[in-house]
């Protein structure tokens, strides 16, 4: 089983009558980046989610927090499975990809959840939900190059996922193709085929070009005390809302995998 270590089932203490869960969904493109390569540029996306992430999740929970201030009711964000909330609430419905669509913005939404003590509303549990046209479309399927979207069962085989193996700063199996790699972090050969995301999969918010000094700085693997010295390095980075994560995932993982997008091209 894999289980993911940002989930917290305990309400925050900030709420002292935890009695519904908010879920909303904000629009959010992918991102995308040039990098230089023995003179060559190179563009290289980033999918939903990664940019700004903690700067949206605040923005969104400030949000939620100040219009139920005049009330007295205090809110906070707890870190669930969103996507699952989101369907079961009616917000979503997963593809056959298990990722969230949202009417109108297709898989380019960024979740977030906070706890509450406004009372429940009438609003109807369905349970999950997929999207009708999952039934006959098997253009996810066939896009995804590791099999993680099986023809055997909806539910995705997680373990097979690109996206959960090069997210994490451990070594890629060695199973895993080069020439699989796509984004930055991430994956979106699944999303970029999907009918549901034929008129938003082009559409860019953030960008950043890194010359080809900076883009030897980021495949070597990079640190807090190099970023105090490379000013215009950190400030990119910090434009496309990435110096919110770790060490390891700016210095390992970022950087190990634009090496293996570099060598495969």
């Amino acid at each position: 089983a894999v289980v993911d270590r940002n989930l917290c089932f305990t309400p925050p203490a900030a709420v002292a009558v935890p009695r519904s869960l908010i879920v909303v969904a904000m629009p959010h493109a992918c991102a995308r980046v040039t990098v230089v390569v023995a003179g060559e540029t190179v563009s290289v996306p980033i999918p939903t989610t990664y940019c700004h992430h903690g700067e949206i999740q605040a923005e969104v929970t400030r949000a939620i927090v100040a219009s139920l201030a005049p009330a007295a009711l205090s809110a906070a964000r707890m870190p669930l499975p969103e996507k699952l909330l989101a369907v079961c609430a009616g917000l979503a419905r997963y593809g056959r990809n298990n990722v969230a669509y949202v009417d109108g913005w297709g898989s380019f939404v960024e979740l977030v959840t906070c706890v509450s003590e406004l009372a429940p509303g009438a609003d109807p549990w369905t349970g999950a939900r997929a999207l009708p046209r999952c039934e006959t479309c098997e253009a996810c399927r066939r896009a995804c190059p590791s099999g993680a979207i099986g023809e055997d069962r909806f539910l995705a085989h997680c373990e097979l996922c690109l996206t959960l193996h090069n997210e994490s700063e451990q070594p890629l199996p060695s199973w895993i193709e080069p020439a699989w790699h796509n984004c930055l972090v991430g994956c979106l050969r699944c999303q970029k085929v999907c009918p549901e995301d034929l008129a938003l999969r082009d559409q860019v918010a953030e960008t950043a070009a890194f010359d080809e000094r900076e883009t030897g700085l980021l495949t070597a693997g990079i640190n807090r005390e190099l970023l105090t010295r490379e000013s215009g390095l950190r400030d990119k980075l910090d434009e496309l809302g990435l110096l919110g994560y770790d060490d390891e995932f700016l210095g390992v993982t970022l950087a190990r995998n634009l090496r293996v997008l570099l060598e495969a091209r």
